[in-house]
């Protein structure tokens, strides 16, 4: 049995270690840990010096370039989407500073960009089926046929789009020519959706701006949008989804990229809140305008940063040049 001397001596051990600890502490080992504890600081804090450096000039590079960029799109787009009629359709999360960029860019570029319709969240929510499904039925106009074996979400999708949305004049299904605000007031009414900005002209081409979606039936919500976008873009002459990165990574974007028929359709830009990413979707716009899909940004695999930038529009100087003479765009010299 373990006795009262065992548990003493253990007890003075215990006390003997511990002042060793503190003499040595306090002596030659306590100043080398000092040091080099003080060392260790010093790098760390100068580290952390350089790193905030580095960042601080980082920003200021971004802030250049976003503001070169601001400066030079409205050049670089300028007559790109002469005489276009183009709906701006504001998707659940978009954010209304992106909205505004994005008109700002297509006039810029030479668009009417006059009508803005946002969808309000409401649209996805699962009580909206019938209701949709409901104006759908009564607000259907001649020449649009309601899809068959299709839910309320595309069913009310179609006829929304139908309202909004013309073929141009020299296409075949031209039917109308000004926007069905009997329809977009039904459909708001319903609190569906929201006209930030009317118009009575309706566009025949589209762009649409995603924001963020989030939840546990994110990819049901994401599935009603796709098709929504599908809906518009087919009922025009073409149209271009867009929205921050993250909506490429896990949002629309990435539901439309993957959708297949969709992405065939669809063309996409995945930076449209920077100015590169809103000359980008001028440019998609003048290549659906032209036939043409295309995926565009900086996430996953994409057709690259941007679409292929046309040949700058003829300007009426342009043959008029001085010496041009005979008015064949030769210039004199």
């Amino acid at each position: 049995m373990i006795d009262f001397r065992y548990h003493l001596v253990s007890i003075i051990a215990v006390f003997f270690a511990l002042a060793a600890g503190i003499v040595l502490g306090a002596g030659p080992l306590g100043e080398t840990v000092d040091d080099t504890l003080a060392d260790q600081t010093s790098t760390l804090r100068e580290e952390n010096r350089n790193l905030r450096e580095q960042l601080a000039e980082n920003e200021a590079d971004q802030e250049y370039q976003e503001l070169f960029l601001e400066e030079v799109t409205p050049r670089l787009v300028n007559g790109q989407l002469e005489g276009t009629g183009v709906a701006v359709i504001a998707l659940p999360g978009a954010e209304e500073d992106t909205v505004t960029a994005v008109r700002d860019a297509l006039s810029s570029a030479g668009a009417t960009a006059e009508l803005t319709v946002r969808i309000e969240p409401s649209w996805t929510d699962p009580d909206s089926e019938a209701v949709l499904d409901e104006l759908a039925t009564e607000l259907v106009s001649s020449g649009t046929e309601l899809p068959e074996d299709a839910d309320g979400y595309e069913r009310g999708a179609a006829v929304l789009a139908s309202a909004l949305m013309a073929v141009p004049a020299d296409e075949p299904g031209a039917a109308h020519e000004t926007v069905d605000t009997a329809a977009v007031t039904a459909f708001e009414e319903s609190e569906l959706i929201r006209l930030e900005q009317d118009a009575s002209v309706a566009p025949t081409m589209a762009v649409m701006i995603a924001g963020p979606v989030s939840g546990d039936d994110a990819e049901a919500r994401l599935d009603i949008l796709s098709r929504l976008v599908a809906r518009i873009d087919a009922a025009g002459a073409g149209g271009v989804a867009a929205g921050p990165a993250s909506t490429a990574e896990a949002g629309l974007l990435a539901s439309i990229r993957d959708g297949g028929d969709v992405a065939e359709a669809v063309s996409t830009v995945d930076s449209v809140d920077l100015p590169s990413g809103r000359a980008a979707v001028v440019f998609a716009l003048s290549e659906q305008e032209s036939g043409g899909t295309g995926h565009y940004g900086v996430v996953g695999e994409t057709d690259g940063a941007l679409p292929p930038v046309p040949d700058a529009p003829a300007t009426p100087n342009d043959s008029e040049s001085p010496g041009s003479g005979n008015g064949d765009g030769g210039g004199g010299e």
